[in-house]
């Protein structure tokens, strides 16, 4: 079996060989050396292409994730607290806010049980101020997809931890790590519906005698209205609002309607991590992602939480409206700012299908094809009003990476855009520094030739 790699903290591999040596069942991609070791990290993880690879990847993320809360909790239990930093607070842990009344309000997940997010209380200056972050973990693609992710914490919350460490230095208590943010309320709403929080089903379905419930965005209301009443969010002054993965897109899918909840005088802003899934043909030609996304819309009754001026303009065709480069379109209420690789590691294997399959006589037409597709991300995104938008950015890198802005050291602190780290870049387009560029250039292509990378800073 092949080990499960870490894409939740950014691409760590867990297999030595892919950074030491020439592995003999991947060969021919390593003539690419950076952009094939990267590659093959994803084909490791996932094992496999297709329809379910998406939830099969996050499923690998979390485990990462759930192992360590096991360790913390035995921790917890133990009389132990985990290491922190500002002012003293002793344990940055965030620690689980589970619903229990939301079912009566028909917000529950998959399986029925009830929603949750984890939260850590702000302090000194970040006492009025919320990083309300929204977990990723995949879609489920069709009734039995959801049935199997029933049974794991991506579909239910009977096995969540009572506290956890955070995923990531964008949440780290440490002023060093994270200078602007570091004292925030952090709010970090876990991931069990199974569609971005988007689904909203009346009715349940029954799969093998079990009941499944299409609930996301009835989560995502009672969140809110949680966090108002109960944690202090009707007094803030500022509020990011940020996800990762499936989270990203749920960020741009969500974001004009989180706002929604929040007085017009607080200053509201969104931050979507590798969240820009584009619309695509894959390598032959194929575009399977723009069927099983249709599908997840109509099976999870998606269209009631859509962009109503979206769902106007595209009649006959309201499943459009979510793509991300569709819902991206139509924010107009929040100022917006993408962190996203245009060579996304996820994106590659699923949507493109460069997978270990990939046939070696035609190696010579890879990096031209991932090259195409970046440039084509990059249009998608920079070819719209919102980015054009005064107070909408991006970083828009080429790490062969997925999530690494926001939940590795490395991708937050490290790799540069003309000199200026997603750790900077988001802080300058958060507090309107003077003289920040907010705005990425469009990015540099791979070469055919090594070191293939053309950015030195991405460590992947």
């Amino acid at each position: 079996k092949a080990c499960v790699l870490s894409v939740g903290a950014g691409v760590s591999s867990c297999e030595p060989r892919c950074a030491m040596h020439r592995s003999r069942s991947f060969v021919g991609f390593l003539q690419f050396v950076s952009l094939a070791c990267a590659v093959a990290w994803v084909f490791l993880f996932l094992g496999t292409h297709g329809p379910r690879a998406h939830a099969q990847a996050t499923y690998g993320e979390f485990l990462r994730r759930q192992r360590k809360h096991e360790e913390n909790n035995k921790n917890t239990r133990s009389g132990g607290r985990g290491r922190g930093r500002g002012r003293g607070r002793g344990s940055s842990d965030v620690v689980l806010e589970l619903l229990s009344d939301a079912p009566k309000a028909g917000a529950v997940c998959l399986d029925g049980s009830p929603p949750g997010y984890y939260y850590r209380q702000g302090w000194g200056s970040g006492e009025n101020r919320f990083l309300i972050f929204i977990d990723g973990g995949g879609w489920c693609y069709d009734e039995q997809d959801c049935y199997t992710r029933s049974f794991t914490f991506l579909g239910s919350s009977g096995a969540w931890p009572a506290r956890k460490p955070p995923p990531g230095p964008i949440f780290s208590a440490d002023s060093d790590v994270n200078p602007d943010f570091h004292n925030w309320n952090v709010v970090e709403i876990a991931y069990c519906d199974g569609a971005s929080f988007s689904g909203n089903l009346d009715d349940y379905i029954v799969v093998n005698n079990k009941r499944i419930y299409f609930r996301g965005y009835r989560i995502l209301e009672y969140v809110m209205r949680h966090l108002l009443d109960t944690k202090g969010l009707q007094g803030a002054t500022d509020v990011l609002l940020g996800g990762c993965s499936a989270g990203g897109i749920a960020t741009i899918l969500h974001a004009d309607y989180m706002r929604t909840f929040l007085d017009e005088r607080v200053n509201v802003k969104a931050v979507p991590f590798s969240g820009f899934f584009p619309d695509t043909s894959n390598f032959e030609g194929q575009n399977w992602f723009h069927d099983v996304v249709t599908s997840v819309y109509k099976m999870q009754n998606v269209s009631g939480s859509m962009s109503t001026s979206c769902l106007a303009e595209n009649q006959g065709r309201e499943s459009d409206c979510f793509f991300a480069q569709n819902a991206y379109k139509y924010i107009n209420t929040v100022p917006i700012f993408l962190v996203n690789s245009v060579y996304d590691s996820w994106t590659i294997q699923n949507i493109y299908n460069v997978t270990k399959w990939f046939p070696k006589n035609q190696l010579d037409r890879l990096v031209p094809f991932l090259n195409s597709k970046a440039k084509l991300v990059y249009n998608l995104i920079t070819k719209t009003k919102t980015w054009q938008s005064e107070g909408n950015g991006g970083f828009l890198n080429t790490c062969v990476s997925h999530c690494y802005g926001c939940c590795n050291p490395t991708g937050w602190n490290q790799v540069e855009i003309n000199g200026t780290t997603v750790k900077d870049a988001v802080g300058n387009w958060f507090f309107e520094r003077s003289n920040a560029d907010i705005k990425s250039p469009p990015p540099c292509q791979f070469s055919t030739s090594p070191p293939y990378q053309c950015n030195p800073t991405c460590q992947t």
